[in-house]
């Protein structure tokens, strides 16, 4: 599936929470990595930092994670819909959550079978695939860094159907850009 522009011309980035470990070990500073002027960041509602545990050898990189979202402008993303009683919210209200592509829901529908229901629930509440599920439907409009495409589940799925993912595995400072990983990806059409 051929990537599609904002029609602000930035490229949108969706980024994994596996990834933000990565970041935060090379000392990344996604502002001065992938400009604002060029990038639109975001995370998705599913994997929100909420979801790491609150253990003294995480602080520093929840702290890392804020500053980052911060000051290159990533915003959380979310498909419409009411909240919940209990349990993390997995839609966005009126003027933050956003329609679902057509697109989108026959991906949903492909992967409910084999990977999301009678799933078991994790640490975080949410149940197993639910997270890559929903950086598999981001992938149709956006770039999707992630270090899950080994393993078989919604992510290769995406994939394998023309979802844009950077396999985050092979990423360190020695090698090219984050930048010019994401061009050459949105290149493959």
């Amino acid at each position: 599936m051929p990537y599609t522009a904002r029609p602000n011309g930035r490229v949108a980035v969706t980024i994994d929470s596996n990834v933000w470990n990565q970041f935060f070990v090379l000392g990344f500073d996604l502002a001065v990595e992938l400009p604002a002027t060029r990038f639109a960041l975001f995370l998705p509602r599913e994997i929100e930092i909420a979801a790491i545990p609150d253990r003294p050898n995480k602080v520093a990189l929840k702290a890392y994670i804020r500053e980052q979202m911060r000051d290159a402008s990533v915003r959380v993303s979310a498909v419409f819909g009411f909240t919940t009683q209990t349990g993390p919210q997995r839609r966005g209200g009126f003027g933050f959550g956003t329609f679902q592509s057509e697109d989108a829901r026959a991906f949903y529908a492909a992967i409910q079978e084999p990977f999301l229901i009678e799933k078991p629930t994790r640490n975080s509440q949410l149940s197993h695939n639910e997270g890559d599920a929903a950086l598999g439907a981001a992938s149709l409009t956006s770039v999707v860094l992630t270090r899950d495409l080994r393993k078989a589940g919604p992510l290769r799925v995406a994939r394998d159907h023309g979802g844009k993912l950077v396999d985050m595995t092979k990423f360190d400072r020695a090698g090219p850009s984050l930048a010019s990983l994401i061009d050459a990806c949105i290149a493959e059409d």
